[in-house]
């Protein structure tokens, strides 16, 4: 990672918490059969985790769920062989600010859907990926257990034993089907 990107995360994730810390939105408790549309955010650099969520989608549209997902890529332009397909869109480095905020239409238009449900799957270090989870319109948003979540998510999972995406993402569908209410304030 080039020095400038280094000098810039620390600033970005600094100016990110401060400018969504006193941000107010209606928060819900959504279960999975309750939802009727689920947002998915995530790196989508690595090709395994991109088929993982293109399995996950496939799945819940299965269930009767509106699933649209969003992908970062890590580069300025996406591999000859990964396009946005309809509810699977992308955004490359290429379309971020010098905050690292991603500046693209298909962020502005997934930001500003009121999700029931929002799935967030990044590292830590994957601002373009926290600003659109910070800044979301959904009811419920639920991700990884670590610092930088804990502003955003609603609810946390820990995966101690088992850091993988895959592991992340069955639990955090796992307690979903669990929460049993209709939408309820939190």
């Amino acid at each position: 990672m080039p020095v400038r990107k280094n000098l810039r995360i620390p600033i970005a994730s600094y100016l990110l918490i401060k400018e969504i810390r006193f941000k107010k939105r209606e928060r819900m408790s959504v279960g999975l059969e309750s939802a009727s549309t689920i947002g998915i955010v995530y790196d989508a650099t690595n090709e395994k985790i991109y088929e993982l969520i293109k399995r996950t989608v496939k799945d819940l549209r299965a269930q009767q769920k509106d699933v649209l997902s969003i992908g970062y890529y890590d580069r300025k332009e996406l591999p000859p062989m990964r396009f946005s397909k309809l509810g699977m869109d992308f955004f490359t480095s290429k379309t971020l600010n010098w905050q690292l905020k991603p500046v693209h239409a298909v962020v502005s238009n997934f930001i500003n859907i009121p999700f029931d449900i929002l799935i967030i799957l990044h590292s830590e270090y994957c601002l373009p990926v926290r600003y659109i989870a910070a800044h979301s319109k959904a009811k419920f948003k639920i991700g990884k257990f670590n610092q930088w979540n804990d502003f955003i998510c609603d609810m946390m999972i820990d995966t101690k034993e088992d850091d993988s995406t895959a592991k992340l993402l069955e639990q955090i569908l796992k307690y979903l089907s669990m929460i049993k209410n209709e939408y309820q304030k939190i």
